[in-house]
């Protein structure tokens, strides 16, 4: 049986406030790169200096930066002409585009952005200017337990490159923690493109109490102790208004990853 959970939203102003020092989610920086490069050393260059090169989901995103030199890469790209193309953050195939009358080409395989709004496809290794972002919450839409989309997000990004990142140390990524009342606003607005109608966050029910898996305390967690299951985790439903619900960990839904620091 699912379980609901609507929680006041004065309850979440107090956690706020008690909490102090929370930066939230919402922060998405562009940097613009001058410096000629190929797609590749485009990529390795942001994932270095920033979190990747830029990835673009709505057309209110593509409106949202603009190259001040006229063109650069951007995150999209492919294997060969056959292949999905695919975003370099999570590798997942994209559901938008804003290709230039006929873009792209075969034998092209990644993709510039040449104007405010068009892309055209190029050679990857041909050297072009670049866009990286910075964002802390990232949207992963593939279907995964509770379990499955902790793993996925603690491996995105090590804390120390020369090691690997993994479920118990060295992960820079966890399932997100929504704190402030705008963290649950911006998780759901990023909500809106997953393909459950419910996401993964990192609420979960362990030894006894509910917590979130980044180590942040829930001030809110007595509201919600008729929910004391271990079969049970913390979702954010797209299309309501309730903070959170709990579900069984065990079913597959899209997941939402924030970065730690």
């Amino acid at each position: 049986m699912m379980k609901k959970i609507g929680i006041l939203f004065p309850l979440l102003l107090v956690f706020a406030a008690v909490c102090g020092g929370a930066q939230g989610l919402r922060p998405k920086n562009y940097i613009q790169h001058t410096e000629m490069r190929s797609w590749k050393d485009a990529q390795a260059h942001c994932r270095e200096t920033n979190t990747d090169l830029v990835t673009i989901n709505s057309d209110k995103e593509n409106q949202d930066f603009y190259f001040y030199y006229g063109w650069g890469w951007i995150g999209l790209y492919r294997e060969d002409s056959d292949s999905e193309w695919k975003w370099s953050r999570t590798d997942e195939i994209t559901k938008f585009t804003n290709w230039k009358y006929g873009y792209p080409k075969n034998g092209e395989d990644c993709a510039f952005k040449y104007s405010l709004m068009k892309w055209m496809s190029d050679r990857c290794d041909v050297r072009r200017s670049f866009m990286c972002y910075d964002e802390t919450l990232v949207l992963v839409k593939k279907m995964r337990t509770w379990e499955q989309a902790l793993k996925h997000c603690r491996a995105l990004e090590p804390v120390d490159s020369s090691k690997p990142a993994t479920a118990y140390q060295n992960h820079r990524y966890d399932l997100a923690t929504l704190l402030t009342p705008d963290d649950h606003v911006y998780a759901r607005e990023k909500a809106q493109e997953a393909t459950t109608n419910e996401v993964w966050t990192g609420l979960r029910y362990l030894a006894g109490q509910w917590l979130w898996v980044g180590g942040e305390p829930v001030q809110y967690e007595e509201v919600i102790q008729s929910c004391q299951s271990q079969r049970f985790c913390g979702v954010l439903v797209k299309n309501r208004t309730t903070l959170f619900e709990t579900r069984q960990c065990d079913e597959k839904r899209n997941f939402l990853c924030y970065k730690r620091f």
